[in-house]
């Protein structure tokens, strides 16, 4: 009896010393107190709203194939969670970084980004990790333009590039500025982040393209592509100077 005692505290020891490591193992995955797990996405839309993956793009008479965009400094604001439980509304709260947090250092950093690709959008991750708790009303970012680029994506001294057709003439539009940017929450009260949460930037291209007359572009040094950039290279610095005025209001913080 006491040799088959003595197996089962054998047997017995070394299952229970993995389901403490198992446990160990859980609770190391989970984030501290006071913070969540959060994934913060990037998109494009169209004219149809839809900003699903694989959606078809369309602006105006741009017909848009695909959509690069860079990104750096990036920062996510928040109301703490304390300031909400104790009652103060977000429009009176005070507006904190998470540029300390382990997803604030992860979306800070230099991305490049592919929004759009053969005409269908797509969803990137810009970053995931634990973010503090609290109502989150407004990511700020800066373009962030790339210093070199390749055959594929053509980027280089670019931080954003659109390209696509007009009435069958190929078109591309870029910024080369290292422009700030300010996505404000769709939500007047913010997002509240308390437990697994997915946010995304959202770049709507109807309103980047909003009162641009993209049928009245120019191919103006006859080289078979419109070009509506910095250098007014084909004559339409007007059109270009629209696009990035649009652009400041072009981009949304959204909960998905």
């Amino acid at each position: 009896m006491k040799k088959s005692t003595n197996n089962i505290a054998k047997w017995m020891m070394p299952l229970s010393l993995g389901l403490m490591m198992m446990a160990c193992s859980e609770n190391d995955e989970m984030p501290k107190e006071g913070y969540s797990q959060v994934t913060l996405k990037s998109t494009a839309q169209g004219e149809s709203g839809s900003s699903s993956e694989n959606s078809r793009v369309d602006v105006g008479a741009m017909s848009v194939t695909s959509f690069q965009v860079g990104t750096k400094d990036m920062e996510m604001k928040y109301v703490s969670q304390a300031e909400i439980n104790a009652g103060i509304s977000i429009g009176n709260g005070t507006l904190m970084t998470n540029i300390s947090a382990e997803l604030g250092s992860e979306v800070s950093q230099e991305k490049s980004l592919s929004l759009v690709a053969d005409g269908e959008s797509k969803v990137e991750v810009i970053g995931e990790g634990e973010t503090p708790n609290g109502n989150y009303s407004e990511v700020i970012f800066k373009l962030y333009q790339h210093s070199e680029g390749s055959a594929e994506s053509e980027m280089e001294n670019k931080s954003m590039l659109i390209m696509g057709e007009v009435e069958g003439k190929p078109t591309k539009v870029w910024l080369s500025a290292e422009k700030e940017l300010r996505a404000v929450a769709e939500s007047s009260q913010g997002y509240k982040v308390e437990g697994n949460t997915d946010m995304t930037v959202v770049f709507d291209m109807e309103a980047m393209f909003e009162g641009v007359n993209m049928s009245a572009a120019l191919d103006g040094n006859s080289d078979g592509t419109v070009e509506i950039g910095p250098g007014n290279v084909d004559g339409n610095s007007v059109l270009y100077g629209q696009v990035e005025n649009n652009l400041e209001g072009a981009v949304t913080l959204k909960q998905q």
